[in-house]
């Protein structure tokens, strides 16, 4: 078993894995690759679809031809500054295309992607300009000639990818692009590219999209590391954690563990690349990267405790994070759940999926009797079962206690005298503790509280259990309500118990009365100043 001192986290709880619809594919892959597709391209029921363009133009390299329209709803932007007789957009397309054909075949050293013979006009890559904003995509990689069945099926494909990338572009009620412009643009061809080298050099297999995508999102980051779109991804990752466990096979857990890469990437021997070369070889996706990751002197568990440390260092502690890069940016890990934990401790024994990371803050009291807060992290990260599709999504069982006596064996919550007491039938496990003395104050802030910024005042509350219930109300100097009062529950921020709430917007600048009932003890009245 491996261990590791990070900060904070734990397995409490049996989670379902049922919400992983909170956003939509941003690449048509995984649709185009469904296995009812695949079957009919193969006995002939369903046909490639390529798109029809009025015209087309081939990169200086003659590597990628892309066709695009001139008019109508599919049409580019005609403008042409650079004088060369082709649309600017066309220009940037190649561009684009080239620099992720520098990046992934000459610098990474992946194989280049199968000619298709004459398919689109040529031996190029053939790459389709088209209007994909109501589509919901990006970008679209379709398999599309089968080339070999053994060990692995190989096949040609297309691209498909977006005439403008609009922030006006929609689909479903909600905004195609989290990125838009150019730097959509070259993204994408980044993302898609590597499709067409995954499914023509390596293999196709449609039931494993998960690692299709972490490394397609990863390509985006290691071509284009200054656009940030993985970014929005990671934050699904940071604030439902407990949704997206690494060992989950869906594509849309390819993109918020995409920065995983920049993991894997300081190993000796190219894990990711040889990764794909085992997945070409016949191995299943998930047993090739543990393979690849022993191949490189390290084991997965090693790895992935890594990257749980990573996932610890966002937002006020992001100021050093080697694997996600302006970590600082980026919201902090968000708790699953807030517990008191009663003086005696508390024993703990739940299930969850293995490879997931889940947040629970805890509140208790020190033995010097001073408030604190504790983190604890405990996920699973067995080779064997990340390897096994019998294994890797069943859920594991956890039993350990949290007590306020701990022995020699136990792993400390600094600053608490508490410690974590692992049954010994746990599992492999990255362990990670941490414990925070609170700040014991009285006085709520910001203060003055500048609504031109951010509404929310943070009212301490001392002596109570965290999610329970306080009523707060706002006064005039003259004693009378100028916003009523409501029931906030209480929560921990900048290690101060507190209750959030959020001040009127047609309050009048001034000075308040704030009145806090925690129902416990004798209501408080303090001073406030709103501008």
């Amino acid at each position: 078993m491996s261990r590791m001192g990070v900060f904070l986290f734990a397995f409490f709880f049996s989670i379902p894995l049922s919400a992983q619809q909170s956003f939509p594919d941003k690449c048509g892959f995984g649709q185009r690759s469904q296995s009812d597709r695949i079957i009919g391209l193969k006995h002939g029921t369903v046909q490639g679809g390529r798109p029809l363009c009025q015209t087309f133009a081939d990169s200086k390299s003659g590597r990628f031809r892309v066709h695009f329209d001139t008019s109508g709803v599919h049409a580019v932007d005609m403008a042409d500054l650079s004088g060369n007789g082709l649309p600017d957009y066309v220009d940037e397309c190649h561009a684009a295309l080239e620099h992720a054909w520098l990046v992934e075949i000459d610098t990474l050293g992946y194989l280049p992607p199968p000619a298709d013979g004459t398919d689109g006009g040529s031996a190029a890559l053939d790459v389709y300009v088209r209007d994909l904003g109501p589509s919901g995509y990006y970008g679209v990689a379709t398999p599309d000639r089968l080339l070999r069945l053994t060990p692995t099926e190989q096949w040609t494909s297309f691209m498909e990818i977006d005439n403008d990338y609009s922030a006006a572009d929609s689909s479903a009620g909600r905004p195609t692009f989290t990125t838009t412009g150019l730097d959509a643009l070259r993204i994408t061809c980044a993302h898609e590219f590597h499709h067409t080298v995954q499914n023509g050099c390596y293999a196709l297999v449609p039931q494993h999209r998960m690692l299709y995508e972490l490394t397609s999102t990863w390509m985006e980051m290691r071509c284009w590391p200054e656009v940030r779109d993985w970014a929005y991804y990671a934050t699904v990752l940071l604030e439902r954690s407990h949704e997206w466990p690494l060992s989950r096979s869906s594509g849309r857990n390819g993109y918020v563990w995409g920065w995983f890469g920049n993991v894997l990437a300081p190993l000796p021997g190219n894990v990711l690349r040889s990764m794909w070369e085992r997945i070409g070889q016949g191995r299943p996706p998930y047993a090739a990267l543990v393979e690849a990751c022993k191949a490189s002197g390290t084991e997965i568990d090693e790895v992935f405790c890594t990257a749980v440390e990573a996932l610890c260092r966002t937002g006020v502690r992001g100021s050093s994070n080697a694997y996600l890069p302006g970590a600082s940016q980026l919201p902090e890990l968000t708790p699953f759940e807030k517990r008191e934990i009663p003086l005696d401790g508390l024993e703990v024994s739940r299930s969850a999926a293995p490879f997931a990371v889940i947040l629970t803050q805890l509140s208790l009291t020190a033995p010097s009797g001073a408030r604190a807060t504790a983190d604890v992290v405990l996920a699973s990260n067995s080779g064997a079962v990340l390897a096994s599709d019998t294994l890797r999504e069943r859920p594991q069982t956890y039993r350990f206690r949290l007590t306020s006596e701990p022995t020699a064996g136990d792993v400390p919550i600094s600053s608490t005298g508490w410690g974590v007491r692992l049954h010994p039938t746990t599992p492999d496990y990255c362990l990670a503790v941490d414990g925070i003395a609170l700040i014991e104050t009285d006085v709520a802030f910001p203060q003055p509280l500048d609504r031109s910024g951010s509404r929310t005042l943070y009212v301490p509350v001392g002596g109570v259990s965290i999610g329970s219930s306080v009523s707060i109300s706002i006064l005039d100097l003259s004693m009378q309500p100028v916003q009523p009062k409501e029931s906030v529950a209480t929560t921990i921020y900048e290690r101060r118990v507190v209750a959030e709430i959020e001040v009127n917007r047609d309050i009048a600048p001034g000075t308040y009365l704030l009145y806090v009932d925690d129902r416990q003890s004798p209501p408080t009245m303090q001073k406030i100043f709103i501008r």
